[in-house]
């Protein structure tokens, strides 16, 4: 079906305003369950629930005999200082809400994307993306699916490689003194900053990828240490994001971060580590994901690597061939403002319906 881009940014609009005003922070995903499974019935899918061994649920959806898997997760950020997160709003051609570029505006496309086309495919909607990632690494497979495209803000590039990551607290001591005589004590919060000037001088860090944009590898996310001015601190604690580009040894960089740590007198507790990682299989979906890109953008495709994990990371690790294509920033998810431009949503829903006609 043949509609002009008006119509379908109207139609994108539509859905979304739907999508944002269900807050679905991760842990309610559920509450969007009833109007997906819903948008999936009337776009004639079979569609079922399952449960993850969290207690949440994945939607899954097929229509006749689809071996191409469309993956979006329902979950997002909480709304933390982000004005009027439930609201869908609109200035220019700008779309601003929580969930509005991660992923909601691309659920929306992709629904509309599969309103135009009635080729067969299979839809997974999963929880938990935005913490564990059970959703994923869970998912119930068809073992009829040859490859995956998910759905994330890539700026509509395509993304065959993730860097791994290093997530880590760590606690620093001192000895507490009065303000006026801080020679006296020891201060933890000094001893931290020290600490963490080191860590961001590691080698890892400073690593070039060939597919990867050279941009800071290290996150501190979380500091708290203190009580007042006048006494000097005797604890803090940091959390930290470093991450891992393909090539680095994930063992040897966790291994560098703890001689640091230990060296240093304080506690390392490890919260997350992932792996990087490369595509690696059928390269049929790279290349019709590549053509839809150059038929609907009138500019080739660039192969490039997501600082950022995503679900394809489980997908590839349990056989699937998995990429990642998406409208909009990474660094606009997650922020107060978060947004995304309709029209780059109008042309990435005309390449998901152009990769569901040619992968079929």
């Amino acid at each position: 079906m043949k509609i002009s881009d008006e119509r379908i940014g109207e139609r994108i609009v539509s859905i979304l305003d739907e999508l944002i005003a269900t807050p679905t922070p991760t842990g309610q995903e559920e509450e969007l369950l009833p109007y997906l499974s819903n948008a999936l019935n009337e776009r004639r899918f079979d569609v079922h629930e399952q449960r993850i061994s969290i207690g949440r649920r994945n939607l899954i959806g097929k229509r006749a005999e689809g071996s191409l898997l469309l993956r979006a997760h329902m979950d997002t950020f909480p709304a933390y200082t982000h004005p009027l997160p439930y609201r869908l709003r609109r200035f220019g051609d700008d779309l601003i809400g929580r969930g509005v570029v991660d992923c909601k505006g691309l659920i929306a496309a992709l629904l509309v994307a599969v309103e135009l086309s009635d080729a067969p495919c299979q839809i997974a909607f999963v929880s938990d993306e935005e913490r564990g990632g059970l959703g994923s690494k869970e998912l119930e497979l068809d073992e009829s699916i040859k490859a995956a495209l998910v759905l994330e803000p890539t700026d509509a590039h395509l993304i065959i490689a993730h860097a791994g990551s290093l997530e880590f607290e760590v606690t620093m001591f001192g000895r507490a003194a009065h303000g006026a005589m801080p020679q006296e004590g020891e201060n933890a919060i000094e001893n931290a900053w020290a600490l963490i000037e080191r860590l961001k001088q590691l080698p890892f860090v400073h690593r070039t990828h060939p597919l990867f944009q050279n941009v800071p590898l290290f996150t501190l996310g979380v500091m708290h240490g203190g009580y007042e001015p006048m006494v000097v601190p005797n604890r803090c604690t940091f959390q930290v994001d470093m991450r891992v580009l393909p090539g680095d040894d994930l063992d040897e960089a966790l291994a560098q971060v703890r001689h640091l740590v230990v060296q240093a007198g304080g506690e390392l507790t490890i919260l997350d580590v992932t792996p990087p990682v490369v595509f690696n299989g059928d390269e049929r979906i790279i290349k019709i994901v590549a053509h839809a890109h150059e038929a609907i953008w009138g500019a080739q495709a660039q192969c490039i690597g997501y600082h950022s994990w995503t679900d394809a990371v489980n997908l590839i690790q349990r056989g699937i061939p998995a990429i990642v294509y998406g409208a909009g920033h990474l660094g606009d998810a997650h922020s107060d403002q978060e947004k995304v431009k309709l029209s780059d949503l109008v042309k990435v829903c005309k390449v998901y319906q152009l990769v569901l006609e040619s992968w079929n």
